[in-house]
């Protein structure tokens, strides 16, 4: 009896070893990411699923202290992808860089406004505080401002702006400092829930500007040549965050183990952030969006101060082909 036990023992010491090392096998993809943040949401879920391993890579996440840091590290070769937008890896494309989008969200952004605000249209908007979370290239603000331009506004002379970080402009508009805030889509579902109101849909705004599609703006950006050193990795990568939202859409439960990291003060918060989250949900990349994006890379240039010219390449966008 010792003996068979023994046995059993040896072997699933022998299957355990296996395992460990197929695992030690699996090529990393490491991404840097902020410390907090809605990618955080999926890559963590991605984690604790094991569905880097069941795509053949593991997946490791650095943790960065801001933006500009994360894309410190993936120009340095710190890390193998970063999330941003595709107008960013344009514009380094142009400059001689060769970058690469998967789409990870199309949410682009909230123009809100208080309860109680007059504001009906963009001509509105003369003479008003705007507050507008990040700084210049926020989206929403880029969409705002070409929407007013199209109306004979130019909201840089004649409206007063404020940059600032998302909490101090959420906290501005709370305490009536700004007339309208552009924030990014999860402060605005914060706000939304106490009564403040979108202004106008982002999605309307960009149809209003001649694009005719959802258009994916976030994403993770990585080297083409990872890529061509790495191209499982960086397939089963692409696959893994497609598994990750299918299954987040379909079962409400899968968010247990997301929920603490999503910090929501209350059941409807987590519920607004949820929905957001779902909301911003990319398809398969069509040719129309792409189309799209080269429409909105020269909306963004002609927004310039000095406009350069230059046309967004299509090859930005990763289209598997294995």
């Amino acid at each position: 009896m010792k003996l068979v036990v023994m046995r059993y023992f040896v072997l699933l010491l022998v299957l355990f070893s296996v395992q460990v090392s197929a695992a030690s096998q699996l090529p990393v993809v490491r991404v840097a990411v902020l410390q907090s943040g809605t990618v955080n949401w999926e890559l963590q879920y991605i984690l604790n699923q094991q569905i880097d391993r069941a795509h053949g890579f593991k997946l490791e996440m650095q943790k960065m202290a801001s933006l500009s840091a994360a894309k410190l590290a993936l120009t340095s070769g710190g890390a193998d992808l970063v999330v941003s937008d595709w107008l960013w890896a344009g514009k380094r494309n142009n400059a001689g860089a060769n970058l690469r989008f998967i789409p990870f969200s199309s949410q682009i952004g909230s123009v809100l406004l208080p309860p109680d605000s007059k504001i009906t249209s963009l001509t509105d908007l003369r003479g008003k505080k705007i507050g507008v979370a990040g700084g210049p290239m926020n989206k929403s603000w880029v969409l705002l401002q070409a929407a007013a331009k199209a109306q004979g506004v130019d909201l840089r002379q004649e409206a007063e702006i404020q940059f600032g970080a998302p909490p101090l402009l959420s906290q501005a508009l709370r305490r009536g400092q700004v007339d309208l805030l552009a924030t990014f889509w999860h402060y605005g579902a914060r706000l939304e829930t106490e009564g403040y109101k979108p202004m106008v849909s982002m999605q309307q705004l960009m149809h209003d500007l001649g694009m005719k599609s959802g258009l994916p703006i976030l994403g993770y950006l990585f080297n083409a040549d990872f890529a061509q050193r790495s191209p499982t990795a960086v397939a089963g990568f692409a696959a893994a965050i497609t598994e990750a939202k299918q299954r987040l859409a379909a079962d409400d439960a899968e968010w247990a183990e997301i929920r603490p990291l999503m910090n929501a003060e209350s059941e409807e918060i987590f519920q607004a952030l949820k929905a957001g989250y779902l909301q911003g949900t990319p398809g398969v990349l069509s040719e129309q969006q792409v189309d799209d994006a080269q429409v909105f890379y020269r909306l963004i240039d002609s927004l310039d101060p000095n406009p350069s010219g230059e046309q967004l390449d299509p090859a930005v966008f990763y289209r598997n082909t294995l």
